[in-house]
């Protein structure tokens, strides 16, 4: 059992249909394999949080922004076991992907919420906050899709 586990460790990890590359998967800069919904919230979950560290310098009435900086990258967090195994082709259609999407989705709505916290302390320029939402809401309704599909409403 030991000999297998072990082999099964240090197998390369299979290589996703090449025809569903930038609908299932994409290669990230580093060569990893993220589904693009999963890369499109991580690096847009780091983009807030490195905006969050610049504003904590300038004010220290961030807390809204670090509620939605917490909560964005947690839905991103929650989103990568979800998509991966989709840009593997496997676990289409799983009741499972679904609800852990549902929690994900969650996640993205208590970020919504901190985005709306800072949009009404008016501490940041409107232009950053309009772009965060409408990255917010692109990625909610990514999520969506996602959900359908595993449901098989394509």
């Amino acid at each position: 059992m030991n000999r297998i586990t072990e082999e099964a460790l240090n197998a390369p990890l299979p290589e996703p249909e090449p025809r569903r590359e930038g609908l299932d998967w994409i290669r990230t800069a580093d060569g990893d394999i993220r589904h693009p919904l999963q890369h499109r919230c991580h690096e847009s979950a780091m983009k807030v949080w490195h905006k969050c560290d610049e504003l904590a310098s300038i004010n220290a009435e961030t807390r809204s922004w670090n509620s939605l900086s917490s909560s964005f990258r947690t839905t991103g967090v929650n989103l990568p076991a979800r998509c991966h195994g989709v840009a593997l082709g496997r676990g289409a259609r799983r009741r499972i992907h679904v609800a852990y999407l549902k929690r994900a989705l969650d996640h993205l709505h208590q970020a919504q919420a901190g985005l709306e916290a800072v949009a009404a302390e008016e501490t940041v320029p409107e232009k950053m906050v309009s772009e965060a939402r409408k990255e917010l809401f692109e990625i909610r309704e990514g999520i969506l899709k996602l959900m359908d599909e595993f449901r098989g409403r394509k």
